[in-house]
């Protein structure tokens, strides 16, 4: 943390519960301690003021990420790197193009939560535990975010022809209203109470869980991609094997044409915003 002391106070706070959990040494140190890490989580930033435009919120967060990252090179020895401070999709490749490290080993946390709530919602529209719905939201952690419909199933059927008992598959419009809803969902939150904590939280903590013991699980994450269509260079969001080393693997995802047409904006519109910003 920029505070010293408030990083003791918050390892203080968790050590001291650390009776309740398996036996583990929880401490605050300067930028040293990574250098025997295997995951280096940087969740530092600003959340966007009222009036702020993205782009403003990206440069104030860009400076605060290049000041850490400059300070984890001369310790860095290969761990794996996950950004969650936003707009994290831009951020992550800051730190890719910054970090002498394999761009397989920076993580965004991307749209994990966005697919998170995505589920969430449909599960509640069906009156199914999330847990068994398979569902992914690609592209931009954002406003661009794309739910990916056309490969959502409730086990081998389609959540677009899934009508629960008493009731009627999801119609366009109630689509729409869900789409709405998982782009709109954290700013709901943060004009309730102020800000996210524990739903990215679990987000970040299943990343780093699946990197830590070698899962190869499948999550989306943010992360570098060459080439998507027309457009090159970008780091966004796609179903993503994650195991000890990183990403292993990008899988391709079939999308339906209005879905590859929405991605290929997504992602449009973050190498955009990167020219604006200098990379």
């Amino acid at each position: 943390d920029i505070n010293p002391e408030k990083a003791v106070g918050e390892a203080l706070d968790l050590a001291h519960g650390a009776s309740y959990l398996d036996n583990i040494d929880i401490r605050a140190e300067g930028f040293e301690g990574i250098e025997d890490a295997d995951v280096v989580v940087i969740t530092a930033g600003r959340g966007r003021q009222p009036g702020e435009s993205r782009i403003d919120l990206a440069r104030g967060n860009i400076a605060v990420l290049e000041e850490i990252l400059d300070a984890i090179r001369p310790h860095y020895r290969g761990a794996v790197v996950v950004v969650v401070s936003n707009p994290v999709d831009i951020l992550t490749y800051v730190a890719m193009r910054r970090l002498p490290a394999p761009h397989t080993k920076i993580i965004g946390a991307g749209t994990a939560l966005d697919s998170s709530r995505f589920r969430y919602l449909l599960g509640r529209e069906f009156g199914i535990d999330p847990r068994s719905i398979h569902a992914y939201v690609v592209g931009e952690h954002g406003d661009s975010a794309v739910p990916v419909w056309s490969m959502a199933n409730l086990g081998q059927i389609p959540v677009t022809r899934y009508a629960p008992p008493g009731g009627s598959p999801l119609d366009e419009a109630a689509r729409d209203r869900i789409h709405r809803a998982v782009v709109t969902a954290g700013r709901e939150v943060i004009q309730r109470k102020g800000a996210t904590f524990y739903a990215v939280s679990l987000s970040v903590a299943r990343i780093v869980e699946a990197v830590l013991h070698d899962e190869k699980s499948l999550i989306t994450v943010s992360s570098y991609i060459e080439r998507l269509g027309e457009v090159s260079d970008v780091c966004l969001s796609l179903p993503a094997v994650l195991g000890r080393e990183g990403i292993r693997e990008v899988l391709p995802i079939a999308l339906d044409e209005t879905e590859r047409r929405q991605l290929a904006e997504s992602a449009k519109a973050l190498r955009k915003m990167l020219r604006e910003l200098g990379y």
